[in-house]
């Protein structure tokens, strides 16, 4: 993977540029991109990782959004071939990550959340992200619906969410994506 971190910031260096961001960027464009894509994978932009795509379903929303790859995120066609640094793939990686910048986005609590924020399963408690899902509406009473793949849904609750993968012990975190 190491191999393809350095192609992908060779590739952008090279180029003078970076992937361009859609005309229309911010929350209403990252939703907009994940409700028409939910129960279909955009395998021409970004490949598919089938049952496990969620990561790099929500990448997906977050380039929409107008979120720029840098050298430690980010998805490269290469020669008809999709490449993906770690963050962009794993939920566990992708906290990493988003931990690690918070000019992107900071720790949030549930009633703290807003469409387009980054939610994440932790199905057993073993401290590692089992899923990525993006806020997709958020109910008066506090009801987080999220949109996502591997349980492709555009407005499943949180709660269904984790009843149906809870292995015993299972914890949400939040991630509230910052400007916009």
């Amino acid at each position: 993977m190491r191999r393809w971190a350095a192609v992908a910031a060779a590739v952008l260096l090279l180029s003078g540029c970076t992937p361009s961001a859609p005309a229309t960027t911010g929350p209403d464009a990252q939703l907009d991109y994940l409700l028409a894509h939910w129960d279909d994978r955009n395998e021409a932009g970004y490949g598919s990782f089938g049952g496990t795509d969620c990561v790099n379903f929500a990448s997906q929303g977050l380039v929409a959004r107008g979120w720029e790859m840098d050298e430690d995120w980010w998805h490269l066609e290469v020669l008809w071939s999709h490449q993906y640094s770690k963050a962009w793939v794993s939920s566990t990686a992708f906290r990493d990550y988003l931990a690690g910048h918070p000019e992107l986005a900071v720790d949030a609590s549930a009633d703290e959340v807003v469409v387009g924020d980054i939610v994440q399963f932790d199905y057993d408690d073993s401290g590692n992200r089992d899923h990525t899902a993006t806020v997709s509406r958020v109910d008066d009473d506090g009801t987080i619906h999220v949109v996502q793949h591997s349980d492709d849904a555009d407005y499943r609750t949180v709660e269904e969410q984790l009843a149906a993968h809870d292995e015993g012990g299972g914890r949400v975190y939040y991630w509230h994506v910052v400007g916009d």
